[in-house]
């Protein structure tokens, strides 16, 4: 359990790092729903403690949550799954200036919700483990996304001024970290829980990545906060 909290942490610190951008700045919407969105992230990380904290004290926290289908915290992750991508598949399709892509990206993510929804409730997957499948889903559908926001920021001119572009930040962290965790999420439906070696891979990675992701968000609110236009 203890090991949760150098990602609380960080977390943390990724949340203040934007307050602090959104302070030197007068920021366009997405980037106070970016800043939002950390928060938000982080406040769930610390209402989902609830389950760890319950089952290790043998019940002697929460007991209310005993033998119900809230004493795992699937329900809560499976739910920040699915606004998570949504948020990032809508936070980079309002960079992009083509109108195809962003009609194509809005309807996408609106058929995201709908499939995640209804797997998570025909397949009875809510409350008892994590959405392989709307994990999987979600993070090909943010692939392409950042693709395309790759592919039409070489048409523009902010070419000449990366280091000062708040996204470019927030989808390098972004990409690496589900690229990284990706082989993980498929190889768990596999490789039994019980196994030591991959239960300490599975923390290593998803420990890291966390540390990388919101490191390189940390570094963009910085950076960007000394450049007089926002993004």
């Amino acid at each position: 359990m203890w090991g949760v909290l150098p990602v609380f942490a960080i977390e943390l610190l990724a949340a203040l790092a934007g307050t602090y951008y959104l302070t030197q700045k007068y920021p366009a919407k997405n980037s106070r729903y970016l800043v939002l969105f950390l928060w938000g992230v982080f406040i769930v990380e610390i209402l989902s403690a609830y389950a760890p904290i319950a089952h290790f004290s043998d019940y002697k926290y929460f007991s209310f949550v005993e033998c119900t289908k809230f004493g795992q915290n699937y329900w809560l992750f499976n739910i920040v799954i699915i606004v998570s991508f949504v948020f990032y598949i809508y936070y980079f399709r309002s960079f992009l200036d083509g109108i195809l892509w962003r009609k194509i990206l809005k309807y996408t993510g609106f058929s995201y919700v709908i499939l995640c929804i209804t797997n998570l409730f025909f397949f009875d997957v809510f409350f008892n483990e994590y959405s392989q499948f709307n994990t999987i889903l979600g993070t090909l559908l943010l692939i392409l996304t950042i693709a395309i926001f790759y592919f039409e920021l070489l048409k523009s001119d902010v070419l000449l001024k990366m280091k000062y572009f708040l996204p470019l930040y927030i989808s390098v962290g972004t990409l690496i970290f589900h690229l990284c965790i990706l082989p993980i999420d498929i190889y768990s439906k596999y490789i039994l829980e019980r196994n030591p070696f991959f239960l300490q891979l599975k923390t290593n990675v998803y420990l890291f990545g966390n540390i990388f992701l919101y490191s390189t968000y940390i570094l963009g609110f910085i950076k960007c906060s000394r450049k007089k236009k926002s993004y």
